[in-house]
């Protein structure tokens, strides 16, 4: 698999620099947002604006996407033509899929909007589309040809996407240990600031895994899933943003861990007492996880369509025994909802 090149800006690129025959497609909420934005795609001939979020990687909506994105580029050659993708995780993988299928295959910059994306999903080569209620059914291994990370533009969102983007910093902090996790543990606030910060780092530490794995043939790779099984799972039970429900989904796989013996308790307390982890909050607290037979039902459903199945109602699980060391073993999606009652009662006993 090829090596996506890196470009850290603190301004939006020159646009000349970025290929002969361009096709912008770009979340519709940059140009409203950004006068900058707004300003810079102008140079760009063809464009295409999509809404963010899950919707846009619905299969069913996806042959009217690419039969207009095929109309705008007709008369452009296959070999000199780029897509740029700007946006979050959603625009990421919908571009990313285009780019992958068009033409046979087009060269690729993803320019991501959004820490969620700078950190994780902009990473990787993997591009998806969804189907019904089950995420990233369809997709293929593309990476980009380059990745421009602009400062100006990811900190110009809301300080809360700094907090959404915390789940998959934490998550790739816990899979690399060491230095990263060493560093980030005794962090007492997380901004924009922060983000940027650890941002090669972190990008850095996704790409040491896939770099091992790149096209999931080994397994190596689904250490990247760590906190995103029921992560997945309460994001589209309660509709969350997805930082948010990775973070859930990491308190989860942790209390688990420990549970199983995999970690240690000593190790969980001396997580649980680094700064940082004041920002991850627990999925039991208040009444976001009500252990009713309707609720479990649903979770049993979601859970059947999770992709890291490897049978029937068996899927594999990514437990941490501690920063730097993951487990994967194979769980019924019955012991998952077990759990989820188990530490609902250890919750409410306290």
């Amino acid at each position: 698999m090829k090596k996506s090149s890196l470009l850290f800006s603190n301004e939006l690129p020159r646009v000349s620099e970025l290929g002969e025959e361009l096709l912008l497609i770009y979340d519709e909420v940059l140009p409203k947002k950004s006068p900058a934005f707004k300003k810079w795609m102008k140079q760009f001939s063809l464009s295409y604006g999509v809404r963010a979020g899950e919707e846009l990687k619905a299969v069913e909506k996806f042959p009217a996407h690419i039969s207009k994105i095929v109309q705008l580029c007709e008369n452009t050659s296959s070999r000199r033509l780029t897509l740029v993708v700007a946006g979050g995780g959603s625009v990421g993988d919908f571009g990313g899929f285009v780019a992958s299928i068009l033409k046979r295959g087009v060269k690729l910059v993803q320019m991501p909007s959004t820490w969620l994306s700078a950190i994780d999903s902009a990473h990787g080569g993997k591009t998806a589309l969804n189907v019904g209620s089950a995420k990233n059914q369809i997709g293929t291994f593309y990476p980009a040809d380059k990745i421009v990370l602009v400062r100006s533009l990811l900190i110009a969102q809301p300080e809360a996407r700094a907090f959404e983007g915390f789940g998959e910093l934490l998550k790739i902090s816990w899979i690399a240990g060491g230095k990263l996790w060493a560093d980030l543990s005794k962090e007492f606030e997380i901004t924009s600031a922060t983000m940027w910060k650890y941002l090669s780092a972190s990008i850095d530490a996704k790409n040491k895994v896939v770099s091992k794995d790149p096209e999931e043939k080994s397994g190596h790779r689904h250490i990247l899933n760590l906190g995103h099984t029921m992560g997945h799972v309460l994001e589209a039970y309660y509709k969350l943003p997805h930082g948010v429900a990775i973070n859930y989904g990491l308190d989860f796989a942790l209390r688990w861990s420990v549970e199983n013996k995999i970690m240690t308790v000593s190790e969980y307390e001396k997580i649980q007492r680094s700064p940082v982890v004041g920002y991850l909050l627990s999925p039991l607290r208040d009444e976001l996880l009500q252990t009713k037979a309707a609720l479990l039902k649903d979770f049993r459903k979601l859970l059947l369509s999770d992709k890291k199945k490897t049978k029937s109602e068996t899927l594999r699980f990514v437990f941490l025994k501690k920063p730097g060391q993951c487990v994967i073993r194979e769980v019924t999606v019955d012991e998952v909802l077990m759990e989820v009652c188990r530490q609902k009662e250890e919750e409410l006993n306290g």
